[in-house]
């Protein structure tokens, strides 16, 4: 009787645990119906336990002009988050034998100029390499160039400042390098980094809705969505990415470079991804686990990667949370134009995490974080509203009076609600520069009565100020602003300008 009592109490006692270890869905779905309607979040979303889909949404618009609603088969680009599957093909290639991580990228581009960068190097972002500022002189000389990968080794060569540190000394995000990946894959390979990516990994993982595209390299694909963006102050109007002029470079110039994004890809098709890595159908364990090992610097350090709401080492293509309270997180995130992604899994618990936004909403980063503390039982403390975003919306929708009321009512709810300098400075300008000259003045007259003692918002205030000819008071402002900070030399210039009879 004894034994049978153990054991009931025993069986009772796991299921109460197994009860509070569920997932709180409905507070998952509270954040995320939150966030939507703070114009957060609009796209898909997928959490999945032990490869089980738990919860799935699917936000928003895949075409606004024609109200197409986004649902599960959407197809969304992934940005950088594409950067896994590079990182999964140059493994495969080490695994095979057809190169060494350690080798130098020279002896796979013998024009390369360096040859003290190896692969290892590259899939770290510890090369030393800039972004892609190497290619500014090829694009003055031609900006109706839509580069690829073939044009970063010339790029590279030509430019002597191609290089910020020695290699292995420092980590700096080059979305370059990972177009050198792309074009080693080729080399090693023989076949093109598209088809490669096709035969060897979305095949093997069953991803029959993942490919390659640009804007040299379309596929037709009535799933994929169109990716918008929107003013900060009325985040409820949406322009496509590819209309507006100051994305142009971005979508149109760089487009065409494959290695650091322009995989596409769904919810579903990443969740197999998921899957296959856990399988080891891409990768043997020993590989992957040096891929997710974080990478360590000449110094000994370990490679930090800085990343929205906490900080992250730097493996080989993946990032690494330091927070190990809920278990090894491993992830990639995402963004450009039209784009904001995040791919995340708990080694630990077997967890996936996964958003696509085709939105350019800079907060999905830290939303997924959000939910991955709600999933392991937490409370997402840093899901927070924007006073700035209230503040600006209010203004732009009513009037300044009650802008303010609202922005007074909210600033002490600090458990609810933050405010902050550079946000609210970014949007006065934005609303002063995109043709509401009388919100933006005064979004940056408060943001100087609200941090009187930054320089940078009375440089700003002064900026508008001499925009719109109110020249005393400009001077005033950059007076105050080289009180402040005797280094500003922009406010020098500028008080030049307005007082060119003194030197």
């Amino acid at each position: 009787m004894k034994t049978l009592i153990y054991l009931l109490t025993f069986t009772c006692f796991m299921y109460a645990n197994t009860l509070c270890a569920q997932p709180d869905l409905q507070q998952i779905d509270s954040l995320v119906a939150r966030q939507f309607a703070n114009y957060e979040l609009s796209g898909n979303i997928l959490i999945a336990q032990k490869g089980a889909i738990i919860y799935q949404k699917s936000l928003g618009l895949a075409d606004v002009r024609n109200h197409v609603p986004v649902d599960e088969h959407s197809a969304f680009q992934l940005a950088s988050v594409s950067k896994l599957f590079t990182s999964v093909a140059i493994l495969q290639l080490k695994q095979k034998g057809k190169l060494k991580l350690d080798d130098p990228v020279k002896t796979y581009l013998p024009t390369f100029r360096y040859s003290d960068i190896t692969i290892r190097h590259l899939l770290s972002h510890t090369s030393g390499l800039t972004d892609f500022q190497m290619l500014e002189k090829p694009y003055a000389a031609d900006t109706a160039k839509q580069f690829t990968i073939a044009d970063l080794v010339p790029a590279i060569n030509q430019d002597d400042k191609a290089i910020l540190s020695k290699p292995g000394e420092k980590w700096s995000y080059s979305n370059s390098g990972y177009g050198l990946l792309a074009l080693i894959v080729e080399k090693v390979s023989g076949i093109s980094f598209p088809s490669y990516l096709t035969k060897y990994i979305f095949q093997p993982a069953g991803m029959r809705h993942t490919y390659v595209n640009t804007p040299l390299l379309k596929v037709a694909d009535s799933h994929r969505v169109k990716g918008y963006d929107y003013p900060s102050y009325a985040p409820w109007i949406r322009y496509r990415v590819d209309s507006l002029p100051h994305n142009r470079i971005e979508l149109y110039n760089l487009g065409g470079i494959i290695g650091p994004g322009n995989v596409i890809s769904t919810t579903s098709d990443l969740l197999l991804f998921d899957r296959a890595l856990y399988d080891s159908k891409l990768l043997k364990p020993s590989t992957l686990q040096e891929a997710l090992t974080p990478t360590r610097l000449a110094n000994q350090e370990l490679a930090t990667a800085g990343w929205g709401k906490t900080d992250a080492y730097y493996g080989l293509g993946w990032m690494i949370l330091k927070d190990t309270t809920y278990g090894k997180v491993v992830f990639h995130s995402g963004g450009m134009p039209g784009a904001v992604t995040l791919f995340l899994r708990n080694i630990t618990k077997d967890q996936t995490v996964i958003l696509l936004n085709n939105v350019t909403h800079r907060g999905t980063h830290p939303i997924g974080v959000y939910l991955f503390e709600v999933l392991n039982g937490g409370s997402p403390t840093g899901n927070k509203q924007s006073l700035a975003n209230l503040y600006t919306r209010t203004l732009f929708k009513t009037n300044a009076e009650e802008a303010l009321a609202k922005l007074n009512i909210h600033k002490t709810d600090t458990a609810h609600y933050y405010l902050n300098e550079q946000e609210m400075n970014r949007q006065g300008l934005q609303l002063f520069y995109t043709g509401y000259q009388p919100a933006g003045l005064e979004v940056l007259r408060l943001n100087t009565i609200l941090y009187p003692s930054s320089w940078n918002v009375y440089d700003s205030y002064a900026q508008v100020l001499k925009a719109v000819g109110r020249r005393q008071e400009s001077i005033l402002m950059y007076h105050k602003s080289l009180e402040l900070n005797p280094k500003n030399k922009g406010a020098e210039r500028a008080l030049a300008e307005l007082l060119p009879d003194k030197k």
